[in-house]
């Protein structure tokens, strides 16, 4: 059942990190508009979108391998999978992570490693012209996030883990924190230029932040 985690995202002061326009759980786009029931979820949200220009580089958010990639129809368009295992996030469990909405079907091929903070695809707005956002569609990343005791994916299979949870994304950062009894997350982050925050960092925002 997807409902919203009660976590809330604390972006750094130093840093300008784009933010989640539409979190988890969410009965509502990022322009305020219902989600309508017949959609997955039953209306409920099933990840985060975050707005961005098209083309804006995305980061692998933890070390992974690329496990699916693809194109979907109306509310999917161009997708990729990475498969994060325990031994990548420092987590008690495998987590596999979706990037939606691609500007172009990434070159990576299936079952290639990436590494935390590599451009693994750039966004765009496949899947979301025509319907609700018009002509004109809506570039953002949508990303989902599911979370597994084992390792489930068959490589190039559509769907990553199938029966397993949807998570809100902030649980993974939750999780890998110095006080995961806080409900206030602080997001680690890679920087533009490279930078790792804080260092030692297993995990980051799917999107480079820029240094204020």
């Amino acid at each position: 059942m997807i409902r919203p985690s009660g976590l809330e995202p604390v972006f750094p002061d130093q840093a300008r990190c784009p933010e989640i326009a539409s979190p988890f759980g969410s009965q509502t786009r990022y322009d305020g508009s219902p989600r309508p029931s017949w959609a997955p979820g039953g209306g409920y949200h099933g990840g985060i979108d975050i707005t961005l220009t098209e083309g804006t580089p995305l980061l692998a958010l933890a070390a992974g391998t690329v496990v699916s990639k693809g194109e979907g129809g109306q509310l999917e368009g161009i997708y990729l999978w990475l498969r994060h295992s325990p031994e990548d996030t420092a987590l008690s469990y495998w987590v596999y992570s979706k990037y939606q909405h691609l500007q172009s079907l990434p070159e990576l091929a299936i079952g290639a490693r990436v590494a935390m903070g590599e451009v693994v695809a750039r966004s765009g707005k496949t899947g979301t012209t025509g319907g609700h956002y018009g002509y004109y569609g809506y570039p953002h990343l949508h990303l989902t996030t599911r979370k597994s005791p084992d390792d489930d994916q068959r490589m190039g299979s559509p769907v990553a883990a199938p029966g397993r949870p949807l998570i809100d994304p902030l649980v993974i950062y939750h999780d890998a924190s110095a006080k995961p009894e806080e409900s206030a997350v602080t997001i680690p982050y890679a920087t533009t230029d490279g930078q790792r925050r804080p260092q030692g960092t297993r995990v980051v925002w799917p999107v480079a932040c820029q240094r204020r």
